[in-house]
């Protein structure tokens, strides 16, 4: 750079409020390859990611107004950091209430945008880093964008948010990409909470120059003055967007046009998924097909009255809650005491099943450290050894790990049938079959080979703690450290604890949680836990009906309104009945009077069947001989029932203090069970449809009160009587 910044103006905007962490801009102008940049740097006063609420956005307009254009040949916008944009301040934009305060949250990001949009000189965003939302929206006012190569989250996640991207974002993506592309980016893909990173960015076409981390603004400053001067290297970078043909740019065409038929296939898709249950993604799709259509994108007003809609509604306060529960929560677990927690060099895998082999890679994959299982068999230890080898070359064909990195990975795994080998591990897990005897018998054999700091793990779904720990000689070095199936895949682990947990061991535990990249919540030790003391009362209603005679295809398809991951019956497939029925009879005795054993569960599991449903998701013939012969249900009765047990077992756990709060519950069923955004994770669903009060602060005015739900809940009920 050939000059020093001749001014630098911070415009602050007078009208801020402390619930808004407040975004300023910075305006600087630069001299660089014969041109005159003027340069708006997003800041946070707070040092805190960039967000844009009201108040930002003023600053954002102020600062555009407030351009000094006499000699300058093109303006851009970037940030600082790892950011440049992480969207929308969502705190404030939740204080919306009625329709004409959650329209204008849209109308104001949109008119702010515009302002940059319409400058009489060439435009550029340099995203430096993370590009979310309204910041990618941000970005696509601009007519060219280059990106860091070190950037890891450019999207769109509005959709599983329960809102759509409102400022703009929506026609400018169809403009640039098709159809096809924006529906993946804004509904596939957010849905998935996937972003791009740079490089994938810039080869759909999303951003028109990838640069280094290292000298990222000069190398900006390259491409824009390249741009400027019309050079072939530029024009080359440049795809030829809407507004890049304006300038008289060149570069590849754009991708091919795609009629409405991909865009139907993606609303089958919703359909099987969702079965209507989130508005969003739908609205969506509506506003990607209409900026498509031949007659051009559809009126902006259209765009705003669709997210001020949906900004009120139940399924995007759900969706917000539960975001924030995931980051919250994630980076501050409610429970972790203030000791410092012990070092974890090396650790000991008891078992070489599916769930212990799981569990050893995860562990030698994060934590980089020794990992030895042993078994009762050396051929199991050999299968295991194979199962995670064959994992890692999933991931180097993947392109997830280098090659030398999962061969690094792999040779950390060992394997035998001699405990001693556990004697210098710093943690030891079991994972061996789920019986109470079989348990204690292995923690006994273990804890005289252990050091005595090491920390015994348990990963038990439902048992007691602190009956298995109930013979050991030191049971406060002992704790639950309850992973869910895939391991890697479902970022949830339950830390279970018993009167005589040390909170040495409760603060290791919850670190270890955090090396693994595992969001940890404390539950106290009662039977069944968080997940599944949830999902086996939702079974205990399920199978009650299906004995009682009611259709297995309505029972099993009553909460497909909900547009929850699996019907009952899918994820008793999943599960697997031999495991359920054990979970069952061990709920069972806990809670006899709210939690049954099943009779055709129990005939299920002695006729070796998979589970109920045939391969193509009906009942198959063998589990109906095991079934009463049919009788009519009412969906909406069968699901009030299920929402009303799953209400009264909540508030059990809550009463009994499994868990801190509602909060914990929720996070539970997100992470745990996979339950989507748009629920809440399970109290905020309850709330809305079956009249229970957790969280009255997520409803709108206007909308049914829980009294008025619980009325309409009677109401079902008694008509199944």
């Amino acid at each position: 750079m050939s000059e020093k910044p001749a001014t630098l103006e911070t415009v602050r905007d007078s009208r801020t409020t402390s619930a808004e962490s407040i975004t300023e801009v910075n305006t600087e102008y630069f001299a660089h390859g014969g041109y005159r940049f003027a340069i708006l740097t997003l800041r946070n006063a707070d040092r805190r990611p960039v967000t844009l609420g009201p108040a930002s956005l003023n600053n954002f307009e102020a600062a555009v107004r407030a351009l000094d254009m006499s000699g300058v040949n093109a303006v851009a916008v970037t940030g600082t950091g790892p950011v440049f944009c992480a969207g929308a301040d969502l705190k404030k934009m939740t204080e919306a209430v009625t329709p004409e305060q959650a329209a204008d949250v849209s109308r104001r990001g949109i008119e702010a945008f515009a302002l940059l949009e319409a400058l009489p000189v060439p435009t550029f965003a340099f995203i430096n880093g993370i590009a979310l939302g309204g910041g990618l929206e941000l970005a696509l006012h601009a007519r060219y964008r280059t990106v860091s190569e070190s950037a890891r989250a450019l999207g769109f996640p509005e959709v599983r948010l329960g809102l759509i991207p409102g400022w703009g974002g929506i026609p400018r993506a169809a403009a640039l990409l098709g159809p096809a592309v924006t529906a993946r980016l804004v509904v596939s893909d957010s849905l998935g909470g996937k972003n791009l990173s740079g490089r994938a960015a810039a080869g759909l076409g999303l951003v028109d120059a990838v640069v280094p981390e290292d000298g990222f603004l000069a190398a900006s400053l390259d491409f824009a003055s390249g741009v400027l001067s019309g050079t072939p290297a530029a024009a080359a970078a440049a795809p030829a967007t809407a507004a890049a043909a304006r300038d008289g740019g060149a570069g590849p065409e754009p991708a091919p046009a795609v009629g409405p038929v991909a865009l139907e296939d993606i609303r089958e898709q919703l359909d099987t998924r969702l079965h209507g249950a989130a508005p969003a993604p739908y609205r969506a799709l509506d506003l990607i097909a209409a900026a498509a259509a031949p007659t051009g994108a559809p009126a902006q007003e259209t765009e705003i009255r669709a997210f001020g809609e949906l900004l009120l509604s139940d399924e995007a306060r759900a969706s917000i809650y539960a975001f924030g529960l995931t980051q919250s929560l994630a980076r501050n677990p409610a429970g972790r005491p203030a000791v410092g927690p012990l070092p974890v060099r090396s650790v000991g895998v008891v078992g070489a099943g599916l769930m212990a082999s799981q569990l050893a890679l995860v562990f030698a994959r994060e934590l980089r450290v020794p990992v030895r299982m042993t078994d009762l068999s050396q051929d199991r230890i050999h299968a295991a050894l194979e199962w995670i080898a064959k994992q890692l070359d999933k991931l180097a064909v993947r392109g997830q790990l280098d090659p030398a990195e999962a061969e690094a990975i792999g040779a950390l795994v060992t394997g035998g049938i001699d405990k001693k080998a556990f004697a210098d591990c710093d943690v030891v897990i079991e994972a061996v079959f789920e019986e109470l005897e079989v348990k204690r018998a292995v923690l006994a054999e273990l804890e005289p080979l252990l050091r005595p700091e090491a920390l015994l793990l348990t990963n038990t779904s439902s048992l007691s703690i602190e009956e298995m720990g109930a013979g050991l000689a030191n049971p406060g070095r002992l704790i639950g450290f309850h992973f869910f199936n895939p391991v890697a895949v479902l970022p949830l682990v339950e830390i279970i604890t018993t009167p005589c947990t040390d909170e040495t061991t409760l603060a290791t535990a919850f670190e270890l949680a955090k090396r693994l990249r595992k969001t940890a919540v404390l539950v106290t030790d009662t039977a069944g836990f968080v997940v599944n003391r949830v999902l086996t009362r939702l079974f205990s209603e399920v199978l009650s009906l299906l004995d009682d005679g009611a259709d297995p295809a309505t029972v099993d398809h009553a909460l497909d309104p909900l547009g929850l991951p699996m019907t009952p019956l899918q994820l008793l497939q999943f599960i697997g009945p031999a495991v359920q029925l054990h979970i069952c009879e061990k709920m069972h005795q806990s809670y006899p009077e709210r939690f049954g054993v099943s009779a055709s569960l129990a005939k299920l599991v002695a006729a070796g069947l998979p589970g109920y449903l045939d391969d193509d998701g009906g009942l198959s013939p063998e589990a109906a001989s095991l079934l009463p012969a049919p009788m009519a249900a009412d969906a909406g009765a069968v699901r009030y029932r299920i929402l009303a047990a799953l209400a009264e077992e909540v508030t059990a756990m809550l009463e009994e203090g499994v868990v801190a709060g509602p909060e914990q519950i929720d996070l539970c069923m997100i992470l745990g069970a996979n339950y989507p955004f748009h629920t809440g994770g399970l109290t905020p669903l309850l709330d809305r449809d079956a009249g229970t009060g957790f969280h009255p602060e997520l409803r709108v005015s206007g909308l049914p009160s829980p009294r008025e739900l619980a009325r309409h809940l009677a109401r079902h009920l008694q008509g199944e009587k």
